[in-house]
């Protein structure tokens, strides 16, 4: 790992230095160019300190947010404090930066970074039932929807609408929006592989979403680092900018190359609360879980998952086709593909034998 993170430092490296020479070479052959090629330059810098960062962060964290909660209790306790640390992260960037730029100008910047971060997110969670069937085939089930009905009773709540995705690998998965309501989709291979008592655990797990307010809780917690790295990148054109100014020249580029260091602590703390994005997704995941044994039994939910793993063990076709997906963050099986070792720290999911672990702990306690 540490020669493998040194290969990323070192590419950084030589990345950054070309960037450089290719600035220089710029000013003296085409001075008029100078404006469109530190965009440029900046958005290139500001991709290699997230990757650079990125490494880092995991490296330095990884055994800190990939924890197995050992009981109920410290299941809820980590999902409290990893939100905490979230929100009071975004809380002390604002405090820093209405600090150093002045409350008014903060203002108007948290403004434009929150629009930037906001408006594609909220389209697609308002879309997302549209797409989604349109990707997946997906299509109403009277079976299906009775038996979605029956564990929605047992849970308390209304029921979703239930629909079978025309898929051959086996997976299960919650979604909704205002506009088009909540919807629970199996699919086909999910129908073949488990048994009845499984199927109920898993629709119980995609409930659990549902009743838990996932998509929106996990939606307000992605913009925040988002949020943060659109502010990040704004400071760091601003210092690059005022750097190269008459202004900038005439005070010695101090205020620039403040603003410029401003921006590179952003982009590395986005990265760090992307990483608790993450952490809090996996946490959620065994919450849902929870609610899966809970409408069946431990025993279920485990059985339903292992059966899964094995399936994707067996056939890793299978597996690099969810795993390729743009929407596996909604699966109930959906570990990212190997990076570093640390694949899992990049998931939306745990790991089946953290998960398995999880509810094994609950045996005899719900």
């Amino acid at each position: 790992m540490r020669e493998k993170l040194a290969l990323v430092l070192g590419l950084a490296a030589v990345a950054m230095l070309a960037l450089l020479i290719l600035q220089l070479a710029a000013s003296w052959v085409a001075p008029g160019l100078g404006f469109y090629f530190n965009l440029w330059a900046v958005d290139l810098a500001v991709y290699a300190i997230s990757m650079v960062a990125l490494f880092v962060a995991a490296g330095a964290l990884g055994r800190y947010l990939t924890p197995t909660p050992p009981s109920l209790d410290a299941l809820r306790a980590s999902m409290l404090a990893t939100g905490a640390g979230v929100i009071g992260g975004a809380l002390l960037v604002l405090a820093g930066l209405a600090e150093l730029l002045g409350a008014e100008l903060t203002t108007q910047l948290a403004a434009i970074a929150l629009g930037f971060a906001a408006v594609p997110a909220l389209f697609s969670w308002l879309l997302s039932p549209i797409i989604i069937n349109f990707s997946y085939s997906c299509k109403p089930d009277s079976y299906l929807q009775d038996m979605v009905s029956r564990i929605a009773s047992r849970s308390g709540m209304k029921p979703p609408k239930a629909v079978i995705a025309r898929m051959k690998e086996p997976n299960a998965f919650a979604y909704s929006s205002p506009l088009f309501g909540r919807y629970v989709a199996v699919t086909e291979g999910m129908l073949n592989l488990a048994s009845r008592e499984e199927l109920e655990a898993v629709i119980g797990h995609e409930l659990g979403h549902h009743k838990h307010r996932d998509n929106t809780v996990m939606l307000v917690f992605g913009l925040v680092p988002a949020f943060v790295y659109f502010l990040g990148r704004y400071l760091m054109l601003a210092g690059t900018f005022s750097r190269s100014s008459y202004y900038g020249e005439r005070r010695g580029g101090n205020a620039g190359w403040l603003l410029l260091l401003a921006g590179i602590a952003l982009i590395i703390v986005s990265v760090v609360m992307q990483l608790l994005v993450l952490a809090l997704s996996r946490l959620r995941e065994y919450y849902a879980d929870l609610h899966g044994a809970k409408v069946t039994s431990p025993n279920a939910m485990i059985s339903a998952l292992q059966k899964l793993d094995a399936f994707y063990k067996r056939y890793r076709g299978a597996l690099a086709e969810v795993s390729a997906s743009k929407l596996k963050m909604l699966y109930i099986y959906a570990l990212a593909s190997p990076v570093f070792s640390l694949e899992e720290l990049f998931a939306t999911h745990p790991s089946i034998e953290k998960r398995v672990a999880f509810l094994r702990s609950l045996v005899g306690a719900i």
